[in-house]
C-alpha cells in the first residue's frame, strides 16, 4: 500500500506543479520582469549576448559586442547577465565598466538553460553565449564562446543574402 500512496502524493503534486506559473529570472535592471519574446525581432536582427561579470572570456571579449552595436545601428544588441538579482552591483559595475550601452537584464544559467532547450532543444554550455535572432523574432542561431564583430556581421549579412529573391536566370 506505500507505494500506491506515494504514488497519489506524486500525482497531487505533479498536478500542483502544472497549475504554477513557472518562475522567471528574467528581469530588467529595475525588477521588472521581462520576455525575450517580446525584445527580439521587431524587424530588425536582434543580438543577445549572455554574459557573466566574473566570467574572464566576457571580460576579455565584450568589446566585440560593443563594436559591433556602435558600427551596427540598425541591429538591436541585448545583453543578459548570469549574475542574477543577487548580484546586480556585480553586473552594474560591469556595464560601466566597459560602457555597455545597450540594454541588458539579469538571469540565471538555469533560466538560459531552460529557455534554449525549449526554443532551440540545446543546452546552455557557459558564458559567453550568443543567440541571434533574425528580423521576425525567430532564434536562428546559439553559438558559445567568444564571437568577434566581423563574425556576428558575416552571419547576419549571409543570412541576409540568403533570403533575398535570386533573379531568374
Amino acid at each position: 500500500m506505500l507505494p500506491i500512496k506515494a504514488a497519489s502524493i506524486i500525482s497531487v503534486l505533479a498536478c500542483l506543479a502544472l497549475f504554477t506559473p513557472p518562475a522567471s529570472a528574467l528581469t530588467d535592471m529595475h525588477g521588472k520582469t521581462a520576455n525575450l519574446e517580446t525584445l527580439v525581432g521587431q524587424g530588425k536582427w536582434t543580438v543577445v549576448e549572455v554574459w557573466a561579470s566574473d566570467c574572464r572570456a566576457c571580460r576579455g571579449s565584450i568589446h566585440h559586442t560593443v563594436d559591433f552595436e556602435t558600427a551596427n545601428p540598425d541591429v538591436d544588441v541585448l545583453g543578459i547577465s548570469l549574475d542574477g538579482a543577487d548580484g546586480k552591483a556585480n553586473a552594474e559595475k560591469f556595464i560601466d565598466e566597459f560602457g555597455l550601452d545597450f540594454p541588458n537584464l539579469l538571469s540565471s544559467a538555469s533560466e538560459i538553460d531552460q529557455y534554449l532547450y525549449s526554443t532551440a532543444k540545446e543546452s546552455f554550455i557557459g558564458t559567453p553565449t550568443f543567440m541571434l535572432y533574425n528580423p521576425q523574432g525567430k532564434l536562428l542561431a546559439v553559438q558559445p564562446g567568444v564571437v568577434t564583430e566581423e563574425e556576428l556581421g558575416a552571419f547576419i549579412h549571409k543570412q541576409d543574402a540568403q533570403s533575398q529573391p535570386q533573379p531568374a536566370g
